[in-house]
């Protein structure tokens, strides 16, 4: 397939669809033809995102209001895209929160609330995709995203670093996993990311340079439209003056 070539029938699913990089990424793959389940927490902004998506680019797009660290939610919810599509050919395993403080003051609830987003979501949601399509379908697209926290220690993070370093984990073991499949796995990882998170976190400075979330997006789109005998397990994008 190459990668002006329109896609149809297929879907995408999107954790985190509503904002930053998941927003960005769900536009990418719907102004290239494919059909975006999108799911969040926040109700009002997914669904008119939904509402956006299809009013833009005339693809089919479902609006999913879940916690993806609740097992229960995204059981229904992975079976509920997959009545409405017929299958997930892309899982872009976006959704995650960041809350800081330095290791003497971090709380075993801040901890887990964490972890049980972006490590057990990611977890979970991945697992789910795999069990109710793509094993059955024998191919597909998985994305974990990460961040150059899960490459190296940063100050007052370490819950959340410590949960990227374990996305980084869990892709390589679901990597190994599907060796015999055809699906394929890639792990992202970008630098300063221009989101709403992180402006809203003690690391803004608009005087520094921050990585535009559509780029990010771009890069996963241009990964998953390879061929399933290119393996590329891990992509790290940052901003040039970060080198």
């Amino acid at each position: 397939m190459s990668n002006n070539e329109p896609i149809t029938n297929s879907t995408a699913l999107i954790t985190g669809a509503a904002d930053g990089i998941g927003w960005c990424v769900a536009q990418a793959f719907a102004q290239v033809g494919y059909n975006i389940a999108a799911v969040d927490l926040d109700q009002d902004k997914v669904v008119s995102r939904c509402t956006t998506l299809t009013d833009s680019y005339g693809i089919k797009a479902l609006p999913f209001i879940v916690n993806v660290a609740e097992e229960d939610r995204v059981v229904s919810a992975v079976a509920a895209a997959v009545t409405a599509f017929g299958t997930i050919d892309v899982l872009v395993n976006n959704a995650g929160i960041r809350e800081v403080a330095p290791i003497w003051d971090t709380s075993v609830d801040l901890w887990d609330r964490v972890m049980s987003v972006n490590l057990r979501g990611q977890f979970i949601v991945a697992r789910e995709v795999l069990k109710q399509s793509m094993l059955a379908a024998g191919k597909g697209k998985i994305v974990f995203m990460s961040s150059v926290a899960g490459r190296k220690g940063v100050a007052v993070s370490s819950a959340y670093s410590a949960s990227k370093w374990g996305i980084r984990g869990l892709a390589a073991c679901v990597a190994q996993d599907l060796k015999e499949t055809g699906i394929n796995t890639t792990l992202v990882m970008p630098g300063r990311t221009d989101t709403p998170m992180a402006r809203h976190s003690e690391k803004w400075n608009p005087d520094i340079y921050w990585l535009n979330p559509e780029a990010v997006a771009a890069m996963i789109l241009t990964y998953c439209q390879q061929p399933h005998d290119v393996e590329i397990p891990e992509l790290y994008i940052h901003h040039s003056a970060e080198l």
